[in-house]
């Protein structure tokens, strides 16, 4: 006789009546419900943003594609891409440093908002960004020296925020 294997109810719930449909466990369903809140006020925050006066006025920060957790992808909040930018301009402002940023698109999209002229590049897996045009690069950081030829040695500073993702 072949092992039984779990039905995706059983996955989900430990009961055995496989007459009811499938459904969350009490756990899986409450971190459901935070991650999909967390979701919402994330739009919310990108919507609006609070001026020094308490009253709200049009998000002046940059607009990204949304999170895919799939691609364990989650921007960085208004104040750590700004902090972030701010290292990097300053590394950069008595230079023409050239800034590649590898699976950090949120950081790529302060810089620019910034500094429309400084020379940065985004190397991201996620091909929703080839709408950065000649500043994308497609990367797929399990081939790391899987790069175009101009584009080997030639960044001062890189900044790389890879996702995590078990195998």
């Amino acid at each position: 006789m072949e092992p039984q294997l779990p039905t995706i109810k059983n996955v989900f719930v430990n009961e055995t009546d496989d007459d009811d449909p499938p459904a969350l466990s009490s756990q899986a369903l409450a971190a459901l419900k935070e991650f999909l809140e967390e979701q919402r006020q994330s739009l919310a925050n990108h919507e609006t943003a609070e001026n020094g006066e308490g009253t709200l006025e049009p998000e002046s920060e940059v607009a990204l594609v949304t999170e895919d957790w799939r691609l364990s992808q989650f921007w960085y909040d208004p104040e750590t891409a700004r902090t972030l930018s701010q290292e990097v301009l300053s590394l950069c402002s008595h230079s023409n440093y050239k800034v590649a940023c590898i699976a950090c698109p949120t950081l790529y999209a302060y810089l620019k908002k910034i500094d429309p002229n400084i020379s940065v590049q985004l190397l991201e897996y996620d091909k929703r960004f080839e709408q950065y045009g000649s500043d994308f690069t497609f990367y797929d950081y399990n081939q790391p020296k899987d790069l175009p030829f101009e584009l080997k040695h030639t960044y001062q500073v890189v900044i790389a925020d890879p996702p995590y993702l078990v195998r």
